[in-house]
């Protein structure tokens, strides 16, 4: 304690130097700002009530991490993970920062099997919880890994843990667990087993392969549980007599690193790193109202169009057959605008339903001319090419409201909005991007099974 209190005086003088005095109290100002700031936006999703209960319960677990961060910044605290393969040390290493046997250890593979937390008083102007993790390399320990990798995520500061040289799963490994605004520290535990001239070389060739990752001086080296060593020694009688000593653990290095950390960006790590999540969590839930959204458009769209095509159909009245139809597509359009939240009254999706028919009729004209030509059929023939012109009008009935609702979605997705390049552009786009035949083929079949129905 005393080495560190001396070491933190010296850096506390240094950093006086290199910074105004004025400019600590608007630093923590800022930091108390920023902490606020992420426990209001953690608490705004947490209590949003306009969040559909089925997307909360998709993601229950990040709801569940919400809550925890927020206890998090409410008590101050940073998270400090170890990461590595197993037997690295990751359980000795904390142990020996904590100064108990706090984290289990053993000889065998895969003692640690979920994340395991201790609350490190050490460091007095932060309350810091070290969290040990599974080793990454268990043959049957995907789940492990799963958890040591989810741990990383939400860690404030990580101890990437190694026993030698960084292999190429492990650097693999520490590339993927690298963000913005997430320092991470590479230790070199058993540091015992190596002469100075192979901690040089192993150090070098590590701050080499990191050097795009994370800076040299945050590659250090620790002996967390050194082995012990056989002291012989010889009395003035020359009788020998051998012992064993255990060196002291050796963490001096790591403890500085931590705590330069601490106290350059400590209060402001959780803070960030809150904010990440729940920009992160929010996304999540737009991508998933995105996703229920979609898939009850298309679920309204293919009722509508079932419908339509058995209306068209099944009308003795040949000649009202377009105007059913574009009655049935006002009605879809105003279901979808209610769906995304953007309630359309009659006579807004009347108009929304011509624009889109307008421009199907410039880009399709042969297409309504067959369906016209059919209705006209109907109509010269008294009814009696019914049943020949029933299927495939009712078909191109079909199609059309399946186009005219895909094309309605993507306004709606695009908040009410056509984009730079009008209806035009999104139609010919929407177009272009769907099989005619197949939905055509598809229409006929539940036509006819519909007709059969009635």
């Amino acid at each position: 304690m005393d080495i560190r209190h001396k070491w933190q005086k010296i850096w506390r003088k240094w950093r006086s130097k290199s910074t105004a005095a004025i400019e600590t109290p608007k630093a923590d100002s800022e930091t108390t700002d920023n902490s606020l700031k992420a426990i209001r936006s953690l608490r705004h999703l947490l209590d949003d009530k306009k969040i559909p209960s089925a997307i909360r319960h998709q993601l229950r677990d990040e709801y569940d991490h919400i809550q925890r961060l927020i206890d998090k910044l409410e008590h101050d605290q940073v998270h400090l993970v170890a990461f590595g393969k197993v037997s690295t040390g990751k359980s000795s290493l904390l142990n020996a920062l904590l100064g108990r046997s706090a984290f289990s250890t053993s000889p065998l593979h895969g003692e640690t099997t979920a994340a395991n937390r201790q609350a490190w008083s050490e460091y007095q102007d932060q309350s810091v919880v070290v969290i040990d993790t599974p080793g990454t390399d268990e043959l049957d320990g995907e789940s492990r890994e799963a958890v040591a990798t989810e741990a990383a995520a939400h860690a404030d500061i990580i101890l990437f843990v190694l026993d030698g040289d960084l292999s190429r799963s492990e650097l693999q490994q520490l590339e993927s667990i690298c963000s913005p605004g997430k320092p991470i520290i590479v230790v070199l535990n058993k540091a015992d087993l190596y002469t100075s001239d192979e901690l040089e070389v192993l150090l070098d060739a590590i701050r080499f392969k990191t050097s795009h990752l994370i800076k040299p001086h945050q590659v250090i080296t620790a002996a967390a549980a050194p082995n012990p060593q056989t002291v012989i020694t010889v009395d003035a009688d020359g009788n020998e007599s051998i012992r064993k000593n255990t060196p002291a653990a050796d963490t001096q290095a790591l403890k500085q690193t931590i705590w330069q950390l601490l106290e350059e960006d400590g209060k402001s790590l959780t803070a960030l790193n809150a904010s990440m999540f729940a920009s992160q969590v929010s996304d999540d839930i737009a991508r998933k109202i995105t996703e229920i959204r979609k898939t009850a458009a298309q679920k309204i769209i293919r009722t509508y169009c079932i419908g339509k095509g058995i209306g068209v159909a099944c009308n003795p009245i040949p000649i009202a057959d377009l105007a059913v139809a574009a009655g049935m597509d006002v009605a879809m359009i105003r279901k979808l605008s209610s769906l995304y939240g953007l309630t359309l009254g009659r006579s807004e999706a009347t108009k929304l339903t011509a624009t889109i028919m307008a421009q199907l009729a410039l880009l399709m004209g042969a297409v309504w001319s067959v369906n016209l030509l059919s209705s006209v059929l109907k109509t010269v023939s008294g009814g009696l090419s019914t049943t020949v012109t029933a299927a495939a009008q009712g078909s191109l009935a079909y199609y059309a409201t399946y186009l005219v609702g895909q094309i309605a979605e993507k306004y709606f997705i695009q908040g009410k909005s056509w984009g730079d390049q009008g209806p035009k552009k999104v139609a010919k786009e929407i177009l272009d991007s769907l099989d005619r035949n197949s939905i055509l083929m598809e229409a006929r079949a539940e036509i006819l099974n519909g007709l059969k129905k009635t």
